[in-house]
């Protein structure tokens, strides 16, 4: 059985601080871009999402804790998905 794991930077969370991100990383020449939550899940069109699906990475299997980093500050959705 195979499976893919996947994440991409998201600017849903904090749009101001993914402009500056992706202004440091083009400044560094590596292109980067945002995605929201609907284009990210789109990736994983045919395949069978692991529970708890595309979800913003701190949030994929680990308890949030009030003294955790919040979704701007991780701004990175990831999944895992069984391939067929």
């Amino acid at each position: 059985m195979s499976y893919l794991a996947f994440t991409h930077c998201t600017a849903d969370a904090a749009p101001g601080e993914a402009g500056r991100l992706v202004e440091v990383y083009r400044q560094r020449g590596i292109p980067l871009t945002t995605r929201t939550r609907a284009e990210v899940e789109r990736f994983f069109d045919g395949l069978e999402l692991v529970e708890p699906g595309v979800q913003i990475v701190h949030r994929w299997r680990a308890e949030v804790t009030p003294d955790g980093p919040t979704d701007a500050q991780v701004s990175w959705y990831g999944g895992v998905a069984r391939m067929p």
